[in-house]
């Protein structure tokens, strides 16, 4: 069922597109850069999450469908589709999970060192995290994309 698969993604797309899309702009137009990451990355959790309920509702109608017809390749079709959803689940919460303890582990280590970057960069992170579990209410992506500037070219946006 390509078919429910793509329509959950296409549906994370739509409602991340609306709400993450428009927080982007903001962010763009305003110059705050948080805001901007904020929003992208509610589109791409929000597309993950429909990639996620896609998997799900593909392997679910699957594995009636082949039970009903007594068709055991959709069946094991449908099981594979149910287990690549709660492997999408169960690998979004670890990577999350070292996400949140590594900003944690930074803020610590900058109370630490006295090093109010390390504690700001760690803040901001943990703060994204929160704010885009709260707009999207499933699977969460974040890129990490201030650790890898070298500077912040004197701006704290």
């Amino acid at each position: 069922m390509d078919t429910l698969k793509k329509a959950g993604i296409i549906a994370g797309a739509a409602v991340g597109g609306v709400i993450g899309g428009t927080l982007s702009v903001i962010g763009k137009v305003t110059d705050i850069k948080i805001i901007d990451n904020i929003g992208s990355s509610i589109v791409d959790s929000t597309i993950y999450t429909g990639e996620i309920a896609g998997d799900i509702a593909s392997g679910t109608t699957e594995v009636i469908a082949g039970k009903i017809t007594k068709n055991p390749d959709k069946v094991t079709g449908g099981v594979q589709d149910l287990k690549d959803g709660g492997s999408k689940v169960v690998g979004n919460f670890v990577n999350n999970f070292k996400l949140v303890t590594s900003n944690g582990g930074e803020i610590l280590e900058g109370v630490r060192e006295r090093d109010s970057k390390k504690i700001k960069h760690g803040a901001k992170s943990l703060a994204k995290v929160a704010a885009v579990g709260i707009m999207t209410v499933g699977a969460i992506k974040i890129d990490d994309e201030e650790k890898n500037e070298s500077t912040n070219n004197g701006s704290d946006k």
